[in-house]
């Protein structure tokens, strides 16, 4: 019993002094104590054994921001012992000041000491060898007060009298909103009480997503820069140690979107509509497309935030979007954006169409009111079709004088000697005619059978070659082919496939042939197969015979008008 409880004393010790032994083998310091916001120090982990594993840095807090970290190894023998020391130096710097701890950081079964620092506040500015102000920050915005998604500029200047050496400059950040850089840094030099600096300024283009009150953090710069207050007594050469300097954090008030304004919601400075027509012209073509191209710039928003145009419908056009072109470009007032419509537009009759007004409303940030974008209306003359064939112009014959009204004998005797011949002549033409129509009717058929009957071989191969582009979904060639086939079974006046549709009663078959010409016109969907089949094709012919037979009825007179 004796022995139990010694045995429970030595377990109960043990697991007392385990920590403080796992400790001991671990270790963590810091190389300087004096530590300024945004300033980096160096943190070094120590483990006196031989061990594969890492310390876990995820145990420290999110003040801090890990810059960068290496890691050394050596041994030693010692007392014919060897002596295993490794060890890890961690990079760290925070941009908050007051009292911050770095927590016990475990590697593996051993865990270190936690340490208490005490950040002093950065300033904007940097004091060095008895020179004030030799390197200093300036931040500033464009508004304080803006309305939700509308542009601010924020602007960060570093001026710099010395050389710096791995210089470094953060990022703004700001809650509920995109942050974007402005182009390339900008470079100059100014003079300020007679002291030469160099000047860098970085725009920033803030989009707030969300009303309310916000922060822009503050930016920091770090660097080296050369202390000759640390020069070596053993060396010529003067030490560099690192700074930072510190904007400070602004505020900025969001407002809400007006009530009542128009959607789409656009906080602008400048909006700009623009069209161009190509060709540039008054007068249109059933059937033949033109393209429409409409600009929209707005100065202030992003391209990724510009709404589609909306195009009222017009009777007698018809037109097919192509995919739009989204751009940006930058200028001294921040972000412009671009949306690049293109339409084909096709009319489809003849007569006076007018495409009215394209209006679009926006937000003007400057005037705090509600505009209007107008792109003017159009009008234009639609011409009929072009017609394939011209009818060859008949001038007129030349008037023959007279003969018989001559009184020249010669003449005269002249006449009556033709006038004999054209009698015979005539007789003649009178006896085969006759022999013509009592000769037996031929077996052969007639002529009016051969013009009826089927379409010429070339007709077959088209018709082959359309149906295998048909199972291929080969879009361009199955309007190429149908055409031909149309074509050579007699239907000359198709030219196009809206043209064709136009004939078509069956709302299915209608719907697939337009479709089928608007894929000429989309660049996004030329690869949709159509899914049209072989009695598709013949539908379409039988309907065009029919159009025909009807316009024949009606464009014929009646025998004996009434």
């Amino acid at each position: 019993m004796s022995h139990f409880k010694q045995l429970i004393w030595l377990s109960i010790f043990v697991l007392l002094v385990s920590p403080c032994m796992l400790q001991a083998k671990v270790t963590a310091t810091i190389d300087r104590t004096d530590i300024g916001a945004g300033e980096t120090f160096v943190l070094n982990i120590r483990v006196e054994e031989d061990t594969a594993e890492q310390p876990d840095l995820s145990l420290i807090p999110q003040e801090f921001t890990i810059v960068s970290q290496s890691q050394y190894h050596h041994s030693q023998f010692i007392n014919g012992k060897r002596a295993t020391v490794q060890g890890w130096q961690i990079k760290l710097k925070t941009l908050k000041s007051g009292e911050l701890t770095i927590p016990s950081i475990t590697v593996g079964k051993f865990a270190t000491q936690p340490i208490k620092l005490n950040i002093r506040d950065s300033s904007d500015q940097l004091n060095l060898n008895g020179e004030s102000k030799v390197i200093f920050l300036e931040a500033e915005v464009d508004t304080n007060e803006a309305y939700v998604q509308q542009q601010v500029i924020f602007t960060v200047k570093l001026y710099r009298a010395v050389n710096t050496h791995y210089a470094s400059l953060s990022e703004p950040q700001a809650d509920n909103a995109i942050v974007e850089k402005l182009g390339d840094d900008t470079q100059f030099e100014k003079y300020i009480n007679n002291r030469r600096y160099h000047v860098t300024q970085r725009r920033y283009a803030l989009f707030p997503q969300q009303s309310g009150e916000t922060e822009i953090s503050a930016v920091n710069f770090t660097a080296d820069v050369t202390d000759n207050s640390r020069r070596n007594r053993s060396s010529f050469l003067s030490a560099t140690r690192p700074i930072s300097i510190t904007t400070k954090p602004i505020n900025l008030s969001v407002k809400p979107k007006p009530t009542n304004v128009s959607e789409p919601w656009l906080p602008a400075t400048d909006v700009v509509l623009t069209d161009k027509w190509s060709p540039n012209t008054q007068e249109l073509k059933v059937g033949e497309p033109v393209t429409w191209t409409i600009l929209l710039n707005v100065q202030g928003l992003s391209e990724s935030q510009l709404p589609e145009i909306e195009i009222p419908r017009v009777a007698g056009l018809q037109w097919y979007y192509d995919s739009p072109q989204k751009e940006r470009q930058i200028n001294d007032d921040g972000v412009v954006g671009q949306r690049i419509e293109k339409l084909a537009v096709i009319p489809s009759k003849e007569g006076i169409v007018t495409i009215p007004e394209v209006k679009l409303s926006w937000w003007d940030t400057k005037s705090d009111s509600e505009k209007t974008a107008v792109l003017s209306a159009r009008t234009f003359k639609v011409l009929p079709a072009a017609s394939t064939t011209q009818t060859a112009g008949i001038s007129p014959l030349p008037q023959i004088e007279s003969l018989t009204s001559s009184n020249d004998p010669a003449l005269q005797s002249q006449l009556q000697k033709w006038q004999l011949a054209a009698a015979a002549l005539l007789a003649l033409w009178l006896v085969t005619l006759f022999a013509y129509w009592r000769k037996p009717v031929s077996s052969k058929p007639a002529q009016k059978n051969q013009l009826a009957s089927p379409p010429p071989q070339k007709a077959n191969d088209v018709f082959k070659l359309l149906l295998t582009a048909a199972k291929q979904g080969n879009n361009a060639k199955i309007e190429q082919l149908l055409i031909e086939w149309v074509n050579l079974n007699g239907f000359t006046q198709y030219h196009s496939i809206g043209s064709l549709a136009k004939v078509i009663d069956d709302s299915s078959l209608k719907a697939k042939l337009e479709h089928l010409e608007s894929m000429r016109y989309s660049a996004t969907n030329s690869a949709t197969n159509i899914s049209l089949v072989k009695s598709d094709f013949e539908h379409i012919l039988s309907a065009l015979s029919v159009q025909q037979n009807n316009a024949a009825s009606q464009a014929i007179p009646p025998l004996y008008p009434r």
